[in-house]
């Protein structure tokens, strides 16, 4: 049989230890079947060697099998116990990995492939199709329970609307950040946005509490919204730009694994915090109105 040549090979040439030997003090040593270790293995070894056969008698190995030299790859790689080969290479900058994926499979489909082989993507592209699944539940779990406590808070649900509607402004900013650094959407990426939902809510907080608060000491709606916005821009420039400034050591000297992660905070902050500025205060006078004008229907 195949299998009693290749046992009978491999223990002639690289040894099997077929038991153990045990000294009077306790130490216990492998006793190793093989050549004799003073005979360097030669290809002309292979004649020494005979195969037992299912009759029990000895055949010379010659007599089963030829041999002969041939170049072979050193290491054979296996994935799901399928020989493979990987080729692996990094995206030059100002290119997304998605164009280089979409450019790449064109030729691939026009390659006729031998019976037996195909190919597959891994690397970022396989990592992140695998992690996104678990970043998606985890934005979604941060978004809910920003907004239970939210809710709490307010006692309403219109301000707590307002409040996130910094949300998409962020994502905005960060896909222009990533866009206009040539970075694409990697799962560093996704991480950063997960912390901008946390970051970016704040500066919204700070608007829609300060003006709720100047409204119930009795000022009216247009002066509160002024004042809040006059009064809460200097904290929220002064904490977008510190946070900004911390991010561009790991920005610019993360390399390609942290930087995505890096220009998705400073792109959504940079740019909800302007539009955040504007946005929130139009809709909490938008919203409020529509309320009050609602209220006094449902009393009248």
């Amino acid at each position: 049989p195949v299998q009693q040549i290749d046992l009978t090979i491999r223990t002639a040439i690289a040894g099997t230890e077929v038991t153990s030997f045990r000294t009077d003090e306790g130490k216990e040593y492998p006793v190793v079947l093989r050549m004799p270790e003073g005979d360097s293995v030669r290809l002309s070894h292979l004649d020494r060697i005979h195969i037992t056969s299912v009759t029990g008698r000895q055949v010379p190995l010659r007599q089963l099998a030829a041999w002969e030299l041939r170049r072979a790859p050193g290491v054979i790689s296996h994935t799901g116990l399928e020989r493979c080969a990987t080729l692996t290479a990094d995206i030059e900058k100002g290119y997304f990995l998605d164009q280089v994926i979409d450019s790449l499979e064109k030729k691939l489909e026009g390659f006729r492939w031998p019976a037996g082989y195909t190919y597959k993507y891994t690397g970022e592209l396989e990592s992140r199709e695998e992690s996104f699944a678990g970043v998606a539940r985890a934005s979604l779990l941060a978004v809910l329970a920003i907004l239970a406590i939210l809710v709490l808070q307010f006692r309403s649900f219109t301000r707590p609307f307002i409040i996130f509607t910094a949300l998409p402004l962020a994502f905005i900013g960060a896909c222009l950040g990533l866009y206009l650094t040539g970075n694409s959407f990697s799962f560093t990426a996704a991480i950063g946005f997960i912390s901008l939902i946390g970051i970016v809510v704040n500066n919204s907080i700070l608007l829609v509490d300060y003006t709720t608060l100047l409204t119930g000491e009795g000022k009216g709606l247009k002066e509160a919204i002024m004042e809040a916005g006059e009064t809460r821009f200097r904290p929220i420039v002064l904490t977008t730009l510190t946070t900004v400034g911390g991010l561009l050591p790991l920005t610019l000297r993360g390399g390609t694994l942290w930087a995505p992660m890096g220009w998705t905070i400073i792109g959504g902050l940079l740019v909800s915090t302007f539009l955040t500025l504007i946005v929130v205060p139009a809709l909490y006078l938008l919203f409020t109105r529509f309320g009050r004008q609602v209220e006094s229907i449902t009393t009248g």
